[in-house]
């Protein structure tokens, strides 16, 4: 006896029910591969957003530029962080500024810093007004203990300066300098380069 005679299934309801079934699995199936690409889709919109961030898994507060400061700074004791805090003066000027700075042994005028690599004149004009040198910081060039080596490591000293400064050291009564006054102008030490050294050098 067949199952269909049990049940009182006719053919065609057979057909039908099998039709209906198929339909439904078809349904599902749609549904299941909507609800991927749903997914996906909601996945690649997060990590496009300019404010997603990968390490939160989550929305990020926008970038907010940061507020320089208007307090005064000393040159010769500023790091670079309070230097950045300075208008227009980023990492980049902020390193070169204390490189220079320890080169010289420290800053005896402000506009000195106009002497640091290609530091923009616009730049300083900006932030002028906030700058202060206390000369007590300067290390000072020992003139009379220096070998010509030595003297020429300091960036306003060429080879010939340095020399010079060595050789008429030697032809003074005491092999010494006791004063600015005492040092010898020539060729390569002339008055606009003592003026410039002068406030480095000690003669103890």
């Amino acid at each position: 006896m067949r199952w269909n005679t049990i049940f009182f299934v006719t053919q065609s309801e057979k057909r039908g029910t099998l039709l209906l079934l198929l339909l439904v699995f078809i349904l599902l199936i749609v549904r299941v591969v909507l609800a991927q690409e749903t997914s996906e889709n909601a996945h690649f919109t997060e990590k496009n957003n300019p404010f997603y961030s990968d390490s939160l898994a989550s929305p990020v507060r926008p970038f907010v530029k940061q507020v320089k400061t208007d307090q005064m700074v000393e040159l010769n004791t500023a790091d670079t962080t309070l230097l950045k805090q300075l208008r227009g003066i980023g990492s980049g000027y902020a390193k070169m500024i204390v490189n220079y700075r320890t080169k010289l042994g420290g800053f005896y005028s402000k506009e000195q810093l106009l002497e640091v690599y290609r530091f923009p004149a616009e730049t300083y004009a900006k932030i002028e007004h906030q700058l202060w040198v206390d000369t007590t910081y300067i290390q000072k060039i020992p003139i009379n203990q220096f070998t010509i080596d030595q003297l020429k490591r300091h960036p306003y000293i060429r080879y010939f300066q340095a020399k010079s400064l060595c050789d008429n050291r030697l032809k003074m009564p005491e092999q010494r300098y006791n004063a600015l006054d005492d040092l010898v102008e020539d060729r390569d030490v002339t008055s606009q380069f003592i003026e410039k050294i002068a406030p480095y050098l000690s003669f103890k």
